[in-house]
């Protein structure tokens, strides 16, 4: 079986650095960070130097928002500096607090802007320089204009979740709409894949020489490597969740103890007794009696 080229979305809130670390075990894939806003990177707010872990790792692209082409040019020139093997503009998150930024999905609706963007980035680094973004606003036909024009401006790569902005992430991914995309740079679909029989038909029906792997992955880190291998590997799973757990408190003190419930919501999500599992574990605010509720629940 001939290997399928995969890469982890970003999401925002969960695509941090022990996130990172969990798909580590399962293969040495290109990874996307949560998407970091170009503002408070270059006023250096606290919390987003924390996200600036990339240092200790490989095969990292650092995906940035923002619409100003000036401050995106000098977030990436600092990125830039960090081991990462690509930098990343988002132009497709449909959430209200970028729409009126101006910037995620609002670039498709300013596609001279989107371009500024671009090839300001372009010219603060020598790293590639991806874009992720969707079909269009409304209409499924505008990335056939807007695509070119990204590449045009220097874009080495385009990502595209296959919905539109209206759509957000409800209703079925339209994977044959980018088959009409004519590139001369690597294309990439994304939306709705769920495992190597779905990447297989998203890359058949899309053209598209590579998948990204997005909300799939929430409880499954390892689907990353079966997608791309056709196999299916090896998983102790209490062994897994604890070592989550750990990388999340070591990362972020006792809040880990909060960032990781969803992540134990999304890993429990198929087991009988879920509800009220998760009831106990909402509640706790000890490290080891939640260490313990995990064991318990998952008594391999």
């Amino acid at each position: 079986m001939t290997k399928i080229k995969v890469f982890s979305a970003p999401m925002a809130g969960v695509s941090d650095y022990p996130f990172r670390q969990i798909l580590r075990q399962f293969g040495n894939q290109i990874l996307f960070s949560e998407m970091i806003g170009v503002e408070t990177l270059v006023h250096a707010h606290p919390k987003t130097l924390k996200m600036m872990t990339f240092q200790k790792e490989d095969n990292i692209v650092v995906q940035l928002v923002g619409a100003n082409p000036k401050h995106m040019a000098k977030a990436a020139a600092i990125v830039s500096d960090l081991g990462v093997v690509g930098i990343d503009i988002n132009m497709g998150c449909p959430v209200k607090k970028l729409i009126q930024n101006h910037s995620g999905a609002m670039l498709m609706q300013d596609q001279d802007l989107a371009c500024r963007l671009v090839e300001f980035v372009k010219k603060s680094t020598a790293l590639p320089v991806s874009v992720k973004t969707r079909l269009g606003w409304e209409n499924s036909q505008d990335i056939l204009s807007f695509a070119p024009r990204l590449v045009s401006a220097g874009a080495d790569q385009i990502e595209i979740h296959a919905r539109t902005k209206q759509m957000g992430y409800s209703g079925k991914a339209n994977w044959s709409a980018l088959k009409e995309i004519k590139l001369p740079v690597p294309l990439v679909v994304n939306g709705n894949i769920e495992n190597s029989t779905s990447a297989q038909m998203a890359l058949e029906q899309s053209g598209a020489e590579a998948v990204m792997v997005g909300r799939a992955l929430l409880g499954h880190p390892w689907l990353l490597t079966e997608i791309e291998t056709g196999s299916y590997p090896k998983i102790k799973m209490q062994d897994l969740i604890l070592c989550h757990l750990d990388l999340l408190l070591s990362h972020y003190g006792h809040a880990g103890l909060y960032v990781v419930r969803k992540h134990l919501a999304w890993y429990a999500s198929h087991k009988k007794g879920v509800a009220k599992w998760r009831e106990k574990m909402y509640l706790e605010e000890n490290e080891e009696r939640l260490k313990n509720l995990i064991k318990d629940f998952w008594e391999e």
